[in-house]
């Protein structure tokens, strides 16, 4: 064989070769990727009681997760907010196949009345299911609210720091103002706007004691306090 044929014969089967292992080592490598990621996922939740963790891993057993990247984030987010404990959540992947799941837990704000039946309401503004224990010292909610004016009216009730375990009952009325009721006897009648300033002065003249006599404090005209004493 001429030697010059024999040269290119040896680079042919040398590129051949190489050429060879790259395609066998790219599918292999596909191949061991393709097991790792497809792996069915595991939602690792917490925050919640055990009991309550538990039961929200269940709620996500049928969400489609053959596949970590094929994770649906708004199927996920919207199955853990069904759940009416959860306030806030952060979601986060950890590759190869678990989702981290930390949840900041809704605090009970009050008890309701609906069709017939006890509930606690939430921070979230969401129902949750009787508790005889964690209902003990909580006030009762009453009227027809929805949900954004309930969740307007906890935002300010906290901001101004008034305690709830002070508090006999909250009055929702159609005209969209509230009525608080204390443990003490005190009636206090909100407007229906600017609510964080009148309910501040309305509890420097609560914890006054000159004013401890107090059983009305009608707040309802703006830049006017109506007061009645027992």
């Amino acid at each position: 064989m001429i030697p010059q044929q024999k040269n290119r014969k040896s680079k042919f089967i040398f590129v051949y070769i190489l050429l060879l292992i790259f395609i066998t080592s790219i599918n292999n490598k596909n191949f061991y990727n393709k097991e790792l990621f497809s792996k069915n996922l595991i939602f690792e939740v917490n925050g919640l009681s055990y009991v309550d963790n538990q039961k929200l891993k269940r709620d996500l057993i049928n969400i489609n997760k053959d596949n970590i990247f094929k994770l649906d984030k708004n199927e996920l987010s919207n199955r853990i907010n069904e759940n009416n404990l959860v306030f806030t959540f952060i979601a986060k992947k950890d590759y190869p196949n678990k989702v981290n799941i930390q949840i900041s837990k809704a605090k009970y704000f009050g008890k309701i009345y609906r069709n017939g039946q006890l509930y606690i309401i939430g921070s979230n503004g969401k129902l949750i299911n009787y508790d005889a224990d964690s209902m003990k010292d909580l006030p009762y909610f009453y009227g027809k609210f929805k949900i954004e004016e309930f969740l307007k009216f906890s935002n300010v009730v906290n901001n101004v720091g008034l305690k709830t375990k002070d508090i006999s009952s909250f009055y929702f009325f159609p005209s969209g103002r509230w009525d608080i009721k204390f443990k003490d006897g005190l009636l206090l009648k909100l407007p229906n706007t600017d609510l964080i300033n009148v309910l501040s002065k309305a509890l420097l003249f609560k914890n006054n004691q000159n004013f401890s006599n107090l059983k009305i404090i009608d707040l309802r005209i703006k830049n006017r306090i109506i007061s009645n004493e027992w």
